[in-house]
């Protein structure tokens, strides 16, 4: 007993450095994501339309930070050996679920964004139908870590520690004694997770192409009304703009003042839509980097409890991080918000700021 409590104790400090990182990410993300979701709820009601899963995505976010990185600290820091399931199982369920869910509502994103660039002007998805999305997304999330409850649990290992062989208790998922069905299901996962990735990048492609065209024309199109008639476009469609040969060759007279402000004002609008996107884009690509190195050290851990403590401290603390690389997928939203959403930005600003921010 003495012996498990001195190897406890040695193995916090030998992974003080990880903890110390993940307490650092707990920080920066109940932070940011709080921040979120009260600019975008409380802040932002006007733009709710095209923002509507963004406040879900922040709880989610919020909820699988706070999880994760607590439970891991906790096992962690406190110097004691577990003795219940429960305090395996219920962190384990809530920590896969909550990130399971924020992956969902990229994809449920990704499918409005879509849906509003392939349909025609004033077209989108009602509320109601968005609120179910969001419902399904809770379902589906519980539903498919449900499975968690019954693997994971407390398993015994044994380990060396000052020339004596101990026996040591701790959390782990592969312990329900079906080792086969244990290896389907953790496939299973990642198949969901590629298949996750796979569907919201091949929703991002043709907004990705609208993107690419329409900065492609404004850039060539010199012809103040011709970016007038596409800026307008765009901001009511983000579909493709094409102008035949004919209206090109004419000449067109000067804008008045009222038109370069109504210009002005279109492309505002339409800077602040291509952001969005490609805000969104971004946050796929996190999603995507984030979750493979976190699968890949799950499954080379899944058969041996001892596997990261017979490591070196650098060693183990780098293998630790990767596997919990996705922490980073749920802290780096905020930051993503802040740089692209102009008006989430304003918004911000105008909290920090006596005289407000910048206007789009």
């Amino acid at each position: 007993s003495e012996l498990v409590r001195q190897w406890l104790e040695y193995m916090a400090q030998k992974n003080l450095p990880h903890v110390m990182l993940v307490l650092m990410f707990l920080i920066v993300g109940i932070v940011g994501n709080t921040i979120v979701i009260y600019v975008y709820v409380f802040k932002m009601r006007r733009c709710r339309e095209d923002r509507f899963f963004i406040p879900a995505l922040a709880v989610a976010d919020l909820l699988a930070t706070i999880v994760t990185c607590l439970y891991h600290s906790i096992k962690t820091l406190v110097v004691r050996s577990v003795e219940d399931d429960i305090y395996c199982k219920v962190p384990l369920f809530f920590m896969w679920s909550t990130s399971t869910a924020s992956a969902m509502l990229l994809l449920m994103i990704a499918i409005h964004r879509f849906v509003k660039v392939r349909q025609q002007p004033g077209n989108k998805l009602s509320s109601r139908l968005k609120k179910g999305a969001i419902l399904l997304t809770i379902i589906v999330s519980i539903s498919i870590n449900a499975p968690i409850l019954y693997f994971s649990g407390i398993g015994k290992f044994t380990t060396q520690f000052k020339e004596h062989n101990i026996t040591v208790s701790a959390c782990f998922t592969g312990n329900s004694g079906h080792e086969s069905l244990e290896k389907a299901y953790l496939i299973f996962l990642f198949l969901v997770a590629v298949a996750n990735i796979i569907a919201t990048t091949g929703l991002y492609i043709p907004i990705g192409c609208v993107i690419y065209k329409l900065s492609k024309e404004s850039k060539g199109n010199d012809r103040p009304r011709s970016r007038s008639r596409a800026f307008s476009f765009v901001a009511e469609t983000q579909s493709s703009i094409s102008d035949n040969s004919d209206n090109r060759e004419k000449k067109f007279p000067t804008l008045s003042k009222l038109d370069k402000v109504k210009l002005n004002r279109q492309e505002s609008r339409t800077r602040n839509r291509t952001n969005f996107n490609m805000m969104f884009a971004i946050l796929v690509l996190f999603y995507a980097v984030s979750y493979f190195p976190s699968f890949i050290f799950v499954f080379l851990s899944r058969d041996d409890p001892n596997y990261y403590n017979r490591l070196p401290s650098a060693l183990s603390n780098l293998y630790y991080t990767l596997q919990r690389l996705f922490i980073v997928n749920h802290i780096i939203n905020p930051l993503v918000y802040g740089y692209f959403d102009l008006k989430f930005r304003q918004k911000l600003a105008s909290m920090c700021c006596s005289k407000g921010g910048r206007k789009y």
